[in-house]
């Protein structure tokens, strides 16, 4: 699945703001367009995120895709810290679609401060509150 696939591609700018609501409220930005699902993955174990071992998030959301922004809130994770990874299934095949140089659909995770980044677990993690993730396509 896309545990595989993530290595090559992490992507993108993230704010986040320290706990000042509650639950880890989520929103994405740069989407292209409407196709697909937006699938965040949320993560609170340094060595699932930093080995990108999907099946150990701790939270999951699937939300219909929209050009520009789109939210949405994990209103139990109220601890923390957290890393989220999320990207852009257009095709709605539940996997992060690319070839060997390059990303088909987008990418984006916390922590990262350039499109080429690839933060661990301490560089991703964020507090319950609102966070900011910017998508990334390489096309």
């Amino acid at each position: 699945m896309i545990r595989n696939l993530l290595a090559p591609a992490f992507a993108v700018v993230t704010l986040a703001t320290p706990a000042s609501a509650e639950g880890l409220n989520v929103t994405v930005d740069g989407i292209r367009n409407a196709k697909g699902n937006i699938v965040i993955l949320v993560f609170d174990n340094a060595r699932a995120f930093d080995s990108l071992d999907v099946w150990s998030a701790i939270d999951y959301a699937q939300i219909p895709s929209r050009k520009g922004s789109v939210s949405h809130e994990f209103s139990d994770l109220n601890a923390g810290p957290y890393a989220v990874l999320l990207f852009h299934d257009e095709n709605k095949d539940d996997d992060l679609n690319m070839t060997e140089t390059k990303l088909l659909e987008g990418l984006g995770s916390t922590g990262a401060s350039d499109p080429q980044d690839e933060p661990d677990f301490k560089a991703a993690s964020v507090w319950p509150g609102d966070v900011r993730v910017r998508i990334h396509y390489d096309q």
